[in-house]
């Protein structure tokens, strides 16, 4: 956890520390996986987890030491890190009536152009499922959902939520009000938790301090969900949700207990501009929160923008309004989606026509393309005691041996 901690707030201008950090979790994971898929850890093994926990707590001793560090996202009063403020003061923050720079006012031709090879032999009569990650108020949405597809959108910022149901007021019917949930046990249920407090003891992350019906104190407000119908033709309607949370924090529970998903996986999910708007060192986390909601040979549409990074180059505090997007190029889609767990198939390259070049003076003179991936997951879990002893054990070695030097290198950076 501390590790992941030094991996969220590591300037990102730091990039050999950055793929220093990569080599450290692969090389830990590796050996988590060879523990879980052994019935009897050999001696080996053990003496190799021992080696990790010990490296690992030395440089985390070092992390801790070195004070505050310079975060992307901002840290809440509780140490929580909160990712939603900086897009809900940033990209929302803008004139009623207006839109952001991202924001498509027409449907995605790159989404027209292949839905139905996107679709294709997926959802049975009730129609494929489909995730819309960081959906904002995509008038890509209600489009789906007349093409016969049901969808669950995820949304952090409560504005264009409101904005979603007012402009869409006449296809997107009885999206009136969110339900909250919280967990009781292990367990989703709808309705906020409640903790008695007599007086306002300073702000929790996701929750708000009020007097409501079960007294004065503090009631959770996220996750919550709204619930909506669009017509699909004749008398046929089909669900759109949007879930009001932080995308990072979305599990199949969730999504079992407060959508029409029951299975808590998609069979779709469709990213455009999400995975973009997320800083290098978090895609790996990204990766995995959505990845866990796709069902096995599931599909993702990945629309992203490729260009040279060093044109516009990334503040490692965050200060600046651009880059987000960041670019994506081919070679990094493919280490985040890996040949053993996913097919990537890149569908197409095209001049970015969407007025980023024009509209943001970042990317004056910056030469933009959209991409466009299908991404297929595959049915078969990849067994990582299929890879060879030998660059597992490499792995491991430079990673752990590679955690001292972060450590304690990581405060003249992070400082």
């Amino acid at each position: 956890a501390i590790f992941q901690r030094s991996s969220r707030c590591f300037p990102l201008h730091c990039v050999w520390l950055e793929q220093m950090n990569r080599h450290v979790l692969q090389g830990l994971r590796s050996v988590a996986r060879r523990l879980q898929c052994s019935a009897a850890p050999s001696q080996t093994s053990s003496s190799f987890a021992w080696f990790a926990v010990v490296g690992t707590t030395g440089a985390s001793a070092l992390l801790l030491a070195n004070g505050p560090v310079s975060c992307y996202y901002e840290e809440g009063p509780d140490g929580s890190v909160d990712r939603l403020r900086r897009w809900s003061l940033r990209s929302w923050n803008i004139q009623s009536g207006n839109s952001p720079g991202f924001h498509l006012r027409t449907v995605n031709p790159v989404l027209e152009r292949y839905l139905e090879k996107f679709a294709a032999g997926l959802g049975g009569e009730a129609g494929a499922s489909v995730l819309v990650p960081l959906c904002g108020k995509s008038v890509d949405m209600p489009y789906l959902c007349e093409q016969g597809f049901r969808v669950v959108g995820v949304e952090g910022v409560l504005r264009p939520i409101l904005e979603l149901k007012s402009e869409q007021r006449m296809r997107l019917k009885e999206f009136n009000d969110r339900t909250v949930f919280c967990q009781s046990g292990s367990a989703w249920v709808a309705g906020p938790s409640f903790e008695l407090a007599t007086e306002f003891k300073g702000a929790r992350a996701g929750c708000v301090f009020k007097t409501g019906p079960q007294g004065t104190g503090y009631y959770s407000d996220s996750p919550s969900v709204w619930h909506g119908k669009i017509r699909a033709g004749g008398r046929k309607t089909v669900p759109l949700h949007v879930l009001q949370t932080d995308m990072f924090e979305v599990t199949p529970e969730l999504v079992k207990a407060s959508t029409f998903e029951e299975r808590g996986t998609f069979d779709m999910v469709y990213d455009r501009g999400a995975l973009e708007s997320v800083p290098p060192s978090a895609r790996e986390s990204y990766v995995a929160s959505t990845s866990r909601l796709l069902r096995q040979s599931g599909r993702m549409l990945l629309v992203v923008l490729d260009y040279d990074q060093a044109q516009v180059p990334i503040d490692p505090s965050g200060r600046r309004w651009s880059p987000p997007p960041f670019s994506m190029r081919e070679a990094e889609v493919r280490r985040l989606f890996p040949a053993q767990e996913w097919d990537v198939e890149l569908l197409g390259k095209q001049v970015e026509a969407n007025g980023l070049t024009a509209g943001n003076p970042s990317f004056h003179g910056v030469h933009v393309l959209e991409a466009t991936y299908l991404l297929t997951k595959k049915s078969a879990t990849y067994d990582p005691s299929s890879s060879s002893r030998g660059a597992s054990r490499s792995y491991l070695l430079a990673g752990l041996a590679s955690l001292g030097l972060v450590g304690a290198l990581s405060s003249r950076c992070l400082a």
